[in-house]
C-alpha cells in the first residue's frame, strides 16, 4: 500500500465544503461540490458582472479592461465555506486548485496576450504576520506560473490597517478602504491584471484599481474567484 493511502487510513482526508471522503485525485474539495458551484462559463457575461457591480457602486471608477471570474457567490453555500478554508484555515491546495482553474481561462482570452505583470491584492502587513498568508498571493503566483507571467508585489501596498470588510454595509466598505493602497515604487506595466479571491461590492479592487492607475496601468484586468452578483 502506498504512503498516500497509509496516511488516507490514519487522517482521512475530507471535501472541506460537505465532509465527503476524498476520491485520488481529489485534493480539499470534491468533484461533486466543485461542480455545484454557480460557475460563470462566459469571459464576457463574467466581465460585464463585474462591471455592474463596481458601476452600481463606484460609478466615477475605473473600470476593468477584461474580468475573469470563476463562481456567482452566494451566501451559506458550499463555496463560501470552501473560500472560508483557503482563507482563514490555510487550506493552500484552494489556492491551487482555483488559481489553475483562472489561469485556464485567462490563457485562452486575447486580451490577456499584452500582461506586464500579475499582482494580488496585497494584505497590511499585520494582518499578513496574523494570518501568515495572503490567499490572493497564492493564488496569483499559480496564475503567473502557469501563464507565464511576472509576478509582482511590489507594485501598491497596503498602508492602512482596515478591519475585515465582511458584514459591512457598502457605505461601510467604501470608508474602510480610503488611502488603504499606495504606491510601492516599483515602475507599474502598462497592463497589468489584479487578483483578489472575492469581490463583494467592489471596494477594495476599486481602490487598488484607482492606485494602479495613478501609478500609470493605462489597462486593468482583473481575476477574481468569486463575484457577489446581488
Amino acid at each position: 500500500m502506498m504512503i498516500q493511502e497509509l496516511l488516507h487510513l490514519v487522517y482521512p482526508r475530507v471535501c472541506v465544503s460537505c465532509g465527503t471522503l476524498l476520491q485520488q485525485p481529489e485534493q480539499s474539495i470534491c468533484t461533486t461540490c466543485l461542480r455545484s458551484f454557480d460557475a460563470f462559463h462566459d469571459a464576457a457575461a463574467s466581465g460585464d458582472a463585474v462591471r455592474e457591480v463596481l458601476r452600481r457602486h463606484y460609478p466615477s471608477a475605473p473600470l476593468p479592461a477584461a474580468a475573469t471570474v470563476l463562481y456567482r457567490f452566494h451566501r451559506d453555500d458550499g463555496l463560501q465555506t470552501a473560500l472560508h478554508a483557503m482563507k482563514y484555515r490555510g487550506v493552500f491546495q484552494l489556492c491551487n486548485l482555483f488559481g489553475a482553474l483562472l489561469a485556464t481561462k485567462i490563457a485562452g482570452d486575447s486580451s490577456a496576450e499584452d500582461i506586464g505583470a500579475v499582482v494580488a491584492v496585497p494584505l497590511h502587513k499585520l494582518k499578513k504576520i496574523s494570518r501568515t498568508y495572503n490567499q490572493s498571493e497564492l493564488i496569483a503566483r499559480v496564475i503567473g506560473r502557469q501563464c507565464r507571467l511576472a509576478v509582482e508585489s511590489r507594485l501598491i501596498g497596503r498602508t492602512k490597517y482596515t478591519v475585515s470588510q465582511t458584514g459591512l454595509s457598502a457605505k461601510e466598505r467604501r470608508t474602510n478602504v480610503i488611502d488603504a493602497f499606495s504606491p510601492a515604487g516599483k515602475p507599474v506595466p502598462a497592463h497589468v491584471l489584479l487578483v483578489d479571491d472575492v469581490m463583494t461590492t467592489g471596494s477594495t479592487v476599486a481602490a487598488a484599481m484607482d492606485v494602479l492607475a495613478q501609478c500609470g496601468a493605462q489597462k486593468i484586468s482583473l481575476a477574481i474567484v468569486a463575484l457577489a452578483t446581488s
